[in-house]
C-alpha cells in the first residue's frame, strides 16, 4: 500500500486516504442531524453523474479529468495527459492502472473513503462516522471516518448551500496532508455505457 500512495500525485490521495490520528465522533446538534440527513438524501437521488475534476495535493501539484458515477458501486477517473492513470470501481474493486510503469493494482472498494458516494443506500453512520459537521459562508462540510478503522480512511465532503451541490472532497493522509478534488460541469441522470467501469487494458492500446 505504501508503494503504491507513493508513485503518484494522481493515486495517492484521491481515493486511499489514512488520516492521521484516530478522531473521535463529535456530540451533534440537532441542525447537524438534519444536514447529515440532507447529504443522505442528496447523495441517494444521484443515479448517474458526469463531471470534471480537478485534483490539487498539499504540493500544489494538480491533475485534471472527467469523472463518472453509477450508483452504486461504480466509479470512473479519467486523467487528462501527463497523467497516465485510470482509476476504476467495478462496484467490488478499485482498479489502479498506471500506464508509464505499466501496473495495475486493486483493493477491495468497501475499504476506501470514496466507497461513501457509492453506498446503494448512502448512511452516513454505522460503518462510517461523522465526526463533525461545519457550515460557514455558504458552505457545509461533512468529516467522516470508518467506524471500526477510524485510523485508515477519512474524507471530508463539501457542499455548496444554495445550490445544495457537492463541489469537493478532501482526503488526508498519515503525514496529515490533505489532496482535494474539486467538481465542475456536473450532468446527473445521464445514460452510461457498462463497460466504462469495467477495466480492460486494450483501453491503454489505443494510443
Amino acid at each position: 500500500m505504501k508503494k503504491l500512495l507513493a508513485k503518484s500525485l494522481t493515486l495517492g490521495c484521491l481515493l486511499i486516504g489514512l488520516m492521521a490520528p484516530t478522531v473521535s465522533a463529535a456530540t451533534l446538534s440537532e441542525e447537524d442531524k438534519a444536514d447529515i440527513k440532507r447529504v443522505e438524501d442528496y447523495l441517494n437521488n444521484i443515479s448517474t453523474m458526469k463531471a470534471n475534476f480537478l485534483q490539487v495535493n498539499a504540493e500544489g501539484q494538480f491533475a485534471e479529468g472527467t469523472v463518472y458515477l453509477n450508483r452504486p458501486g461504480r466509479a470512473r477517473f479519467e486523467y487528462e495527459p501527463p497523467a497516465q492513470i485510470l482509476v476504476i470501481a467495478d462496484g467490488l474493486w478499485l482498479v489502479f492502472h498506471d500506464k508509464e510503469l505499466n501496473e495495475t493494482n486493486r483493493i477491495p472498494l468497501s475499504s476506501t473513503p470514496i466507497s461513501v458516494l457509492l453506498e446503494e443506500n448512502a448512511t452516513l453512520s454505522g460503518d462510517v462516522t461523522v465526526t463533525s459537521v461545519e457550515k460557514d459562508g455558504g458552505v457545509l462540510r461533512v468529516n467522516i471516518i470508518d467506524t471500526s478503522e477510524p485510523d485508515e480512511g477519512g474524507i471530508t465532503l463539501v457542499f455548496s448551500i444554495r445550490p445544495f451541490e457537492l463541489r469537493k472532497w478532501l482526503i488526508t493522509d498519515a503525514q496529515g496532508l490533505t489532496t482535494s478534488v474539486t467538481l465542475s460541469e456536473e450532468e446527473f441522470g445521464i445514460k452510461l455505457k457498462p463497460e466504462l467501469f469495467l477495466f480492460k487494458d486494450e483501453y491503454y492500446d489505443r494510443n
